[in-house]
């Protein structure tokens, strides 16, 4: 019977099983020096077309028909289940009240605060880990800082971003 390389897919009547990667593979010649020689021993069996090993049974103890009545259930039919994914921690947020609101003159205090350290706007996104463009929107007051960014500014530059609109002002 004619017969296909399932690696290169050349047509061949002399066909070799080898591993590669922990898969086993009906090669042609040529394409078996690219993986293990594997002898036909029963602890192999074939599923739909794939060798598959199977540990410590012999493949008699398996039944392949599709038609079987056995209760049994085979280790193929079990799925897999995926691992798990590690969730990242959840970010400090700041714990604002429905008074708490960004200063209206955010831009000026930020600007003055960094002038005042004496840093440049590279050294600032260096410093707590945020792009200079950014900074710079900011400081210029085109976007409005988010919970996250507005915290790294108030520890690094020491200052408040948000204030309480119902507090008299004592600068007065």
């Amino acid at each position: 019977m004619v017969s296909f390389c399932e690696l290169c897919g050349k047509q061949t009547d002399d066909k070799k099983k080898v591993m590669i990667e922990n898969s086993v593979f009906n090669v042609c010649i040529s394409c078996s020096k690219r993986g293990k020689p594997i002898e036909s021993n029963s602890n192999f069996r074939t599923i739909h077309g794939k060798n598959t090993r199977i540990i410590g049974k012999p493949a008699s103890h398996y039944s392949t028909s599709s038609t079987s009545t056995s209760t049994k259930q085979s280790p193929f039919s079990t799925r897999i289940k995926p691992m798990p994914r590690n969730k990242p921690p959840p970010l400090k947020k700041i714990n604002l009240t429905d008074e708490m609101i960004l200063d209206p003159e955010f831009p000026k205090v930020i600007r003055d605060a960094r002038n005042k350290k004496g840093i440049t706007h590279d050294q600032l996104g260096q410093k707590i880990n945020e792009k200079v463009t950014l900074l710079k929107k900011v400081e210029t007051g085109t976007i409005k800082p988010d919970e996250i960014l507005s915290k790294k500014l108030e520890n690094f530059l020491g200052i408040k971003l948000y204030i309480n609109p119902n507090e008299e002002s004592t600068e007065q």
